[in-house]
């Protein structure tokens, strides 16, 4: 699978760039970065916060689109206990004219002029920043600013002044919303199945509110202790990736399992079992070397 991905972006790569040699390419609109390895998304919008990255580790993007233009975002999750131990992941397909859209969106919002850092003054200390993560004609640009940042309106039209935190909370606001932002260009959800998980081994168990432990049998063949590299606070976690087949065996794990499920190689003693988060690898991210610093 990962041969036929990489073969496809190699393709959309040599594709962009004939249509830009004849003058076919549309200013301000590519999706497709210079070099695949170091970034596959055309724009990722993420939030941040001054707690430690174990506590983070799950949290996803609010939302991820690729670089062969699928719209990544996370769907209703429902509302029991214990809840699943996998992400609704949701995808949808958005054309070249539809990013377009966004971009110019954003620089009518004065969002794409100065340093990008939109953070009010006197945000208050370990709130929560939002990073939006755009790609214009191949390269990255970053903005920056509080998520939550609008403007309240008595008549319309209601557009803040551009270059403004509030410029940057209602862009977030309509990246969250982005069939009412580009309309037909934007395809119908259907289930997106990420290319690997990067795993979390050996955090604490979540309290089980007297339910009791649930052990699964580990499913791969590689043992649990051999995947990942010590990180975090003093339990001494690891963070480790797999992908490829081994992550499609994960993945119908996974989704037999919830929040509370521990687990145990095979043959092993339950009582050895362990706590694992899990966190989907999107295209163009690799949470063990964002969040520690660690190649897991």
């Amino acid at each position: 699978m990962k041969t036929r991905l990489w073969r496809a972006r190699r393709l959309a790569i040599v594709v962009a760039a004939l249509l830009v040699a004849v003058g076919c390419g549309t200013p301000g609109s590519s999706l497709t970065p210079s070099d695949p390895v170091a970034g596959s998304f055309g724009l990722r919008a993420t939030v941040s916060q001054a707690i430690p990255p174990v506590a983070r580790f799950t949290w996803l993007p609010y939302v991820l689109i690729t670089t062969d233009g699928t719209v990544v975002r996370q769907g209703p999750v429902p509302a029991i206990f214990p809840g699943p131990l996998l992400a609704n992941l949701q995808g949808a397909s958005l054309s070249d004219a539809g990013y377009d859209l966004i971009v110019e969106r954003a620089r009518a919002l004065g969002l794409l002029e100065g340093s990008g850092d939109f953070v009010p003054a006197g945000m208050p200390l370990g709130g929560q920043t939002g990073a939006v993560e755009l790609r214009i004609d191949g390269e990255l640009r970053a903005i920056t600013g509080d998520p939550t940042r609008t403007i309240q309106c008595i008549t319309t039209p209601c557009d803040p002044e551009p270059g403004t935190p509030e410029a940057f909370g209602t862009f977030w606001a309509e990246l969250g919303d982005l069939g009412s932002l580009v309309g037909s260009e934007l395809g119908q959800d259907t289930a997106y199945h990420p290319d690997g998980f990067a795993l979390l081994i050996g955090i604490e168990p979540p309290d089980d509110s007297g339910l009791g432990r649930q052990v699964a049998t580990w499913p791969l063949d590689t043992p649990i202790a051999d995947i990942g590299i010590p990180v975090g606070n003093e339990l001494r976690p690891r963070c480790g990736t797999v992908a490829g087949e081994d992550a499609a065996t994960l993945e119908a794990a996974f989704a037999a399992a919830n929040q509370l499920t521990m687990w145990v190689d095979r043959g092993g003693d339950p009582a050895d079992a362990v706590s694992i988060a899990v966190r989907p690898v999107l295209p163009g991210e690799d949470p063990c070397q964002e969040l520690f610093g660690v190649d897991g």
